[in-house]
């Protein structure tokens, strides 16, 4: 009995640690989708900018690991969550994401960054930024 009793503390423990790991990237996801938001409101040529440089310069294959392994980190911080359902979307979302990208079907990922990129007016582009604001606030309140 006291051996099962310590596994369990351990066990517990082990969950505690990995919990408040997952509220810690829910905590810093909701921030930086928070900034960008701002970013993309506010200064909407210049973060324009800044994402075409970026996509640019970065190999398409290195850059579907980023995606990939956040919606790996949505997964698992899922139940920190008081909408559990919700993060999981968003990690679906992120692996299927990772996962165009880095098989890039009919060049999709050159045809959807050119979309974004240089076909989108300024309004959609703050539209943007207020969809991931509001989802950034979401996500922060919903951490337990």
């Amino acid at each position: 009995m006291l051996t099962h009793l310590k596994y369990n503390q351990q066990t517990i423990k082990v969950v505690q640690i990995r919990t408040f790991a997952m509220k810690w990237f829910l905590y810093a996801i909701s921030v930086i989708w928070i900034a960008v938001g701002c970013c993309t409101i506010l200064y909407t040529r210049q973060s324009r900018n800044v994402v075409k440089k970026f996509l640019k310069t970065i190999d398409q294959k290195f850059l579907s690991i980023l995606p990939f392994v956040a919606g790996i980190l949505f997964l698992f911080s899922a139940s920190a969550s008081r909408h559990p359902w919700f993060i999981r979307l968003f990690g679906l979302i992120g692996i299927i994401k990772g996962v165009l990208i880095f098989v890039n079907p009919k060049g999709f990922y050159d045809k959807s960054a050119d979309w974004y990129l240089d076909s989108l007016t300024d309004q959609t582009h703050r539209f943007y930024g207020i969809i991931t604001i509001i989802l950034g606030t979401a996500i922060l309140s919903w951490i337990i």
